[in-house]
């Protein structure tokens, strides 16, 4: 990374994290000999992360990891074994179905792409990749995750990032989009009906944990001709709820 680039208040309080990476616990002349900081910039650093919980004190005033590292590293450690649990089961679904599978989640405001695997006989390759971003409001994983969102957050990405049109069928009002949202808590699957690109069709189902609250998302995805009919798009719905009870079974997960 050029240096240029580099914001140095946000890097000594990274470095001071990274003390503990050695240390379980240290004083303020510990941290203070270790990276010599000016005192006064050190107390500030210092105190802001213990005021947004990255460290805390010990009763004898010496700083520690604090709750909001262990969450952070909590929910990357749920990500991957998510990941790692549903692996075979995607791989499965995907060909057992010859078309694309996907499993996404909410990363802050935007629609993360957390595995995918395209069937050697599936009609056509996505150009969905893993790490990359999808539109919220007009893909089959993203409405699911919005639909069992909060209300706050869905209305925080549609302020944030708006309803772009994509094809004809691209839902752009918010009335739309919360009727669109109610009816798929309601029915419990999502479909996007070539609403982010033409001429694809998706279908996609919520992961939800033992609290009931949202994990993740996993779709199928082919052309609008691979779901010639309302009976097909269900038997690919059932597909779905049976990859997604298997991983919820395989996560501990109580259904």
């Amino acid at each position: 990374m050029q240096e240029k680039y580099n914001v140095f208040t946000i890097q000594k309080g990274i470095n001071i994290l990274n003390l503990f990476k050695k240390y379980n616990k240290l004083s303020f002349t510990d941290i203070q000999k270790d990276l010599k900081y000016n005192k006064s910039t050190l107390f500030r650093i210092l105190y802001t992360l213990e005021k947004n919980k990255y460290l805390s004190k010990d009763k004898n005033g010496r700083y520690e990891l604090g709750l909001n590292i262990f969450i952070l590293g909590n929910q990357i450690s749920r990500v991957n074994k998510l990941k790692k649990v549903s692996d075979f089961y995607l791989k499965e679904l995907a060909e057992q179905v010859n078309l694309t599978v996907h499993m996404g989640m909410l990363d802050g405001l935007n629609v993360i792409i957390l595995d995918k695997y395209d069937s050697p006989n599936s009609s056509i390759k996505m150009v969905s990749r893993i790490g990359a971003s999808v539109p919220a409001h007009c893909t089959g994983q993203g409405k699911v995750l919005l639909a069992y969102s909060s209300r706050d957050k869905v209305e925080k990405i549609i302020n944030t990032y708006g309803l772009h049109r994509y094809t004809p069928n691209t839902i752009t009002t918010s009335n739309e989009l919360f009727a669109e949202l109610q009816n798929i808590r309601k029915c419990g699957y999502a479909i996007d009906n070539s609403e982010h690109e033409k001429h694809i069709h998706c279908i996609a189902l919520p992961i939800l944990n033992e609290f009931n609250k949202l994990e993740a998302a996993i779709s199928i995805t082919g052309l609008v001709i691979d779901f010639p009919n309302q009976e097909v798009v269900n038997e690919n719905i059932k597909l779905l709820q049976m990859t997604r009870d298997k991983i919820r079974e395989k996560m501990n997960y109580k259904k």
